[in-house]
């Protein structure tokens, strides 16, 4: 019950952009596409233009959305107040509601239907798994925003604070030969069976080189919490990555003028996340 409870109080850290006209429009568009592709609740009987009935719900939509995230998102915004998981919650359940309820009145008028608690059911049903859908697309997007928006930042603080730092790599074979480049040069380093492949650039250009090594040692020649493991097999360096996309169950990240897809295991996700902050 306390967790539930601070979860609810806790700031939303993945805005909704609910108040955003994108989303607005998504959703209309979505219910449109909806009734007018598939036509259910009587509509393919309806002997008026079925085009601008459908456009009617999609308009109806919109303003709908509109009104709610304004109501519930613009005195926050505009004082700067955090907006909580809680307020969320209760604003997706405000806008279901909102939605079902006009969309109930908009058929009724239309269909010369009486108001019922059937008629408001089937459009709550509705309504609602185009509305988690949407949500669930923005949700994502606007994740993969904030997360590159923070790496950003976070990459541009470290790399100017390690400037001119030097990294020596250990070759373990009698007759290898350390590896010693600047640290901001790393871009990831990959487990070979009893090898590691060292990506860096050199000169501009990506080069690869092979070490007699495990990840492990590696690991512990790089005590700097930008050498991040995202991979059993991958050591990534989080100052060049230039995007990351994903979810829960993994990202890929892309690095700094390099072709190679770096995979983010699962179980490496919420380290990923406590990293980024």
């Amino acid at each position: 019950m306390s967790r539930l409870t601070s979860f609810l109080h806790s700031r939303c850290t993945i805005q909704t952009n609910a108040t955003s006209w994108r989303t607005s429009v998504a959703l209309g568009v979505g219910i449109f596409l909806f009734l007018y592709l598939l036509q259910p609740f009587g509509i393919s009987q309806y002997r008026g233009n079925t085009f601008l009935m459908c456009l009617g719900f999609c308009v109806m939509t919109i303003f709908v959305q509109w009104l709610c995230a304004f109501l519930f998102f613009k005195r926050p915004l505009r004082k700067n107040v955090p907006i909580t998981n809680g307020y969320v919650i209760l604003y997706s359940v405000a806008i279901e509601l909102a939605m079902a309820i006009s969309m109930t009145l908009y058929a009724a008028f239309f269909f010369q239907m009486p108001l019922t608690w059937r008629l408001f059911s089937i459009f709550f049903y509705w309504t609602f798994l185009v509305w988690v859908i949407v949500t669930a697309i923005f949700t994502l997007v606007n994740y993969n925003r904030m997360l590159n928006s923070r790496l950003e930042e976070m990459i541009k603080k470290t790399s100017d604070e390690q400037e001119g730092i030097l990294i020596t790599l250990h070759d373990q074979n009698l007759r290898g030969t350390d590896l010693t480049l600047p640290i901001n040069n790393l871009l990831y380093i990959e487990a070979r069976k009893n090898n590691v492949c060292v990506c860096y650039l050199k000169e501009g250009k990506v080069v690869k080189a092979e070490l007699r090594s495990t990840l492990i040692a590696l690991k512990d020649d790089l005590p700097y919490d930008n050498i991040f493991q995202c991979h059993r097999s991958f050591l990534v360096n989080i100052n060049n990555i230039t995007s990351a996309k994903g979810n829960s169950n993994g990202y890929q990240l892309r690095l700094l003028g390099c072709e190679d897809i770096i995979p983010v295991s699962r179980t490496f996700v919420p380290g990923l996340r406590h990293f980024v902050g």
